[in-house]
């Protein structure tokens, strides 16, 4: 049921949503996999759903929609017991500018209705009013004994999470003890995704110097954390553990710990040869170091990188002469925790060539090695071997600091200075660098094919003047740009230039068409063309760009420099090749990914 009004009370009621409001509707609609709905209202004060049998108001002017509980049923004054020095006057839309900006009922950030007192800056959601906190509770998780709200305007420090409260905190007399409301029932078990033990909460540390391994802030042993049995260094403040992106919101206290082999392989000889999950057809012999100096042309099927001197495992059957393994890849577990998602990731070998090509969904490059994947509301989450063991932290010779994943939030990379989803930021005062992924998962040192040496990720160099780029020609500039450098021969390269547009990558695998360049309607004649009789199929395949002379771009003209491109074949046309995102401009066919060659 819907009851129509003109903007209430509020002349200048405004008719969009901000952004901030938006990414929040979205997360809910993440969150509670809405997608499948055709479709969906949110109110535009809690920001919640308003679901198909709940009554609501609108508005007929801009068409927004409100809980009938968010919104008032008078612009009246009204005494409340969780304020009752003052009363509390009704405003609209726009909180005070001297105001905090939230709610002192449940913290969160004041929208189209609430009330006000301005002696006391004191504000409260409509919503709010309607639920005040109850005036004691008998049961809690946080105290054995039963807890009384003060209602008063008194600060004080939760003992629960030791965080700084404002007013009306639950407290117990005779034991000293004050709580948030919210924190009155916190979870005592719990697990998180930035470690693979459970942890739990405990209202004393013990005095130390401890430090929260998400947000790597100091934490006040005199109060409530989260910490982990197994690995007794590792702390967590209580409201880091139950952040929404860091906990699955499960109470595992009772929960028999579920028992899992993490293990990929079985020993057959001890420290010689084994057999591993993704290669059961043989086993596989162990190479070390000074046994085998390879020129990195061969690759590990795990992380696709290159494999040089390391010590690796490879099969000594002859059909299968090209499987390799670094030895650390090997010992990957089969299932591990991620911050990328609440639910575990499980270890897949990505056997199917046809389909191997995946994006990871941490740093969004490409790869066709091992992956791990979890199940989540919004569809299967993928990543590559580089991106699944950056749990927290990453220490480059690039900056002098320790970089942490503290945040979900968007930040730019000092590496490429591109805005990305997510980035590893310092936590050093008066430091404010970040970086993605991508730049943090790139190799600190690699040789190019032919090369007698290797070359080292360098950035900063203070150098008289500008560098060239040993493959495009064009100036690089070392005091701003990350770049790749040989130390015997002074040769400097772009980063682009030497890792290309695939750097997790194996060439000489061919995929179905979609598999590289997505589910765009445009491509829709030309992946799904069924060939008659005498026609071939398209196909694309990743190969080598190690022709004597590098192809021209059918779109832009330019040679394609990197050293991995795309060889297309699509239905009785031309064999074109080049990168993903010049085949996804060809105009002819709607488009195909990058600069891409054409050979009659």
């Amino acid at each position: 049921m819907i009851r129509n009004d003109t903007h209430f009370w509020s002349p200048a009621h405004s008719d969009g949503l901000s952004e901030s409001d938006l990414s929040k509707i979205h997360d809910t609609i993440k969150k509670r996999n809405l997608y499948h709905i055709p479709r969906l209202n949110f109110c535009c004060d809690c920001l919640e759903r308003i679901e198909d049998d709940d009554f609501r108001s609108g508005c007929n002017s801009c068409g927004k929609q409100w809980h009938l509980r968010c919104i008032p049923s008078s612009p009246a004054v009204i005494n409340h017991p969780f304020h009752a020095y003052h009363p509390l006057e009704l405003l609209i839309d726009v909180p005070p500018e001297h105001s905090k900006g939230k709610c002192d009922a449940c913290k969160e950030e004041l929208k189209s209705y609430f009330y006000h007192c301005s002696l006391c800056n004191f504000s409260m959601h409509v919503r709010c009013s309607r639920n005040p906190p109850p005036p004691k509770v008998k049961t809690s998780k946080c105290h054995e004994r039963e807890l009384f709200c003060m209602v008063r305007n008194d600060t004080f420090t939760c003992n629960a999470c030791g965080t700084h409260g404002e007013r009306c905190p639950y407290v117990c007399a005779p034991c000293g003890v004050m709580f948030h409301r919210e924190c009155i029932d916190l979870p005592h078990l719990i697990n998180i995704n930035r470690h693979d033990h459970r942890v739990s909460h405990t209202y004393s540390l013990g005095f130390g110097n401890w430090k929260c391994m998400i947000c790597h802030k100091m934490v006040d042993w005199r109060y409530g954390a989260y910490s982990c049995s197994t690995s007794p260094d590792y702390v967590v403040h209580s409201k880091c553990a139950t952040r929404v992106d860091v906990w699955d919101g499960e109470e595992l206290e009772g929960v028999p710990e579920e028992t899992f082999v993490v293990s990929p392989f079985r020993e057959i000889e001890k420290g010689l040869t084994i057999e591993h999950f993704s290669h059961k057809d043989h086993f596989l012999i162990k190479i070390d170091e000074e046994d085998d100096i390879l020129d990195g042309s061969i690759r590990c099927e795990a992380c696709v990188r290159p494999i040089f001197s390391e010590t690796h495992f490879k099969c000594m059957q002859c059909e299968c002469d090209d499987f390799f393994i670094h030895e650390t890849c090997s010992n990957l577990p089969l299932r591990k925790r991620h911050w990328l998602s609440t639910k575990p990731f499980y270890l897949n070998a990505n056997k199917d060539e046809s389909k191997s090509l995946f994006r990871c969904d941490a740093c969004e490059t490409t790869s066709n090695g091992f992956k791990y994947e979890s199940e989540g509301p919004e569809g299967v989450l993928s990543l590559d071997m580089r991106c699944a063991f950056v749990i927290s932290s990453v220490s480059l010779e690039c900056h002098t600091h320790t970089l942490f994943l503290t945040t979900m939030d968007r930040g730019t990379c000092g590496g490429c200075k591109v805005s990305e989803k997510y980035v590893l930021r310092c936590t050093e005062s008066q430091c404010d660098f970040s970086l993605c992924l991508a730049c943090a998962t790139l190799p600190k040192k690699i040789k190019r094919k032919g090369d007698e040496h290797f070359l080292f990720l360098r950035h900063g160099e203070k150098a008289s003047g500008k560098y060239w780029c040993e493959v495009c020609e064009a100036v690089l500039d070392p005091h701003e740009e990350w770049f790749y450098t040989c130390d015997v021969s002074g040769v400097t390269f772009h980063i682009k230039c030497v890792v290309g547009e695939f750097p997790n990558a194996k060439p000489g695998f061919t995929y179905h068409y979609h598999c590289v360049l997505g589910e765009d309607p445009a491509l829709m004649y030309a992946r799904y063309h069924r060939p008659v009789q005498g026609e071939k199929a398209e196909k694309i395949e990743l190969v080598h760009n190690n022709r004597i002379t590098r192809p021209n771009c059918a779109t832009c003209g330019s040679r394609c420099l990197r050293p991995l491109i795309l060889k297309l074949k699509l239905v009785n046309t031309y064999e074109f090749h080049g990168l993903s995102s010049c085949i996804a401009s060809l105009s002819s066919y709607g488009g195909l990914l990058a600069p891409v060659a054409v050979y009659p």
